[in-house]
């Protein structure tokens, strides 16, 4: 009888079916992955998930505004464990797909869906609490460099509420600048209309830096980076987002004060590991936010010397207030 149990289990061991690979696709709106900032970070964490959980992952990017649900649905008829769409314009899509492809999984980045599913998660990030202390810092840069007519300009993609997100924020983080410390620090801006047009945001980087603008905000993909090169042209101080673009966006590294984080690569990874460990939470939210390390300012860089530690410090305090409460974005 031990004989015979050793053989069964040798046998059951060398008939073990092979670990199932799960299949993935990653959606995007836009003309490359490798865009030096948002969706370059998103496909970072997806890497790096495929990598440690043997996955198989398709990326799938388009310019065209009107083929979200077509988009989708291929990868739903084809059987898809796990469809990830990144940003708010797949909203529509994703919970037609959520319901027409109950077998699959579903994950939306940057925004929350209209209906919860079951079967699919929302990744939401707090930028308003990075973006707040950066506006603060901006200011006081502008009038440490211009106090005789400081100011802040920002260019951002749409005006939409994932970019008014970062924007508002940092613009009340100014005004808390300007309130601390007697100041009359201006902030202006304009949105472009356009995601993906560098030389658009170029364009009006340089109207506002010819006007007196101080410090360059540019919030958006291609067209807020475009707004960051132009600062980086003409000589003045530049805030990024999403990603630490002191290493993405080398061309403006010098230039560059801070910029306000999205953990995207961190967010991607942590809830496409919980679907290939078995725990995909559906019908819930993963909130990015200070406290979690969700968002985040980058380091000073360059101006790390620059900034006197007075400042460095009340930013961290501003940080420590909107953690525990007591600062509020205005968001």
């Amino acid at each position: 009888m031990l004989v015979i149990l050793t053989l069964m289990v040798a046998s059951a061991c060398n008939n073990k079916e092979p670990q199932r690979i799960y299949t993935i696709a990653m959606l995007a709106s836009g003309d490359t992955f490798d865009d030096l900032s948002f969706l370059q970070s998103c496909k970072e964490g997806m890497e790096r998930a495929k990598d440690d959980f043997g996955l198989y992952v398709e990326y799938n990017i388009d310019t065209t505004t009107n083929k979200y649900q077509e988009r989708i649905d291929a990868f739903g008829d084809s059987h898809f464990d796990l469809i990830i769409a990144i940003g708010f314009m797949w909203d529509d899509a994703v919970v037609n797909a959520a319901k027409k492809y109950p077998n699959s999984k579903f994950i939306i980045v940057d925004t929350e869906l209209s209906e919860s599913q079951i079967n699919a998660i929302s990744i939401l990030f707090d930028v308003d609490e990075a973006a707040y202390p950066l506006g603060f810092l901006s200011a006081w840069w502008a009038d440490a460099n211009d106090n005789s007519d400081p100011k802040l300009g920002y260019v951002g993609a749409l005006e939409i509420p994932q970019i008014r997100q970062f924007i508002e924020p940092f613009s009340n983080g100014a005004e808390r600048y300007n309130q601390q410390y007697g100041k009359t620090v201006e902030t202006t801006g304009v949105y472009a209309g356009d995601f993906f047009n560098m030389d658009l945001g170029k364009h009006l980087a340089d109207s506002l830096i010819t006007s007196g603008t101080d410090v360059i905000f540019g919030v958006g993909s291609e067209t807020g980076n475009g707004a960051l090169l132009k600062a980086k042209e003409l000589g003045q101080a530049c805030i990024g987002v999403d990603v630490d673009q002191y290493y993405s966006f080398p061309e403006v590294s010098t230039n560059l004060l801070s910029c306000a984080m999205k953990g995207l690569d961190n967010a991607i990874y942590e809830v496409v590991k919980s679907f290939a460990e078995g725990n995909f939470a559906g019908a819930s939210i993963y909130n990015g936010k200070l406290a979690n390390e969700g968002v985040g300012t980058a380091p000073y860089h360059d101006y790390e010397t620059l900034i006197p530690d007075s400042i460095k410090t009340e930013i961290e305090n501003i940080k420590a207030g909107i953690i525990d409460g007591s600062i509020s974005t205005g968001w």
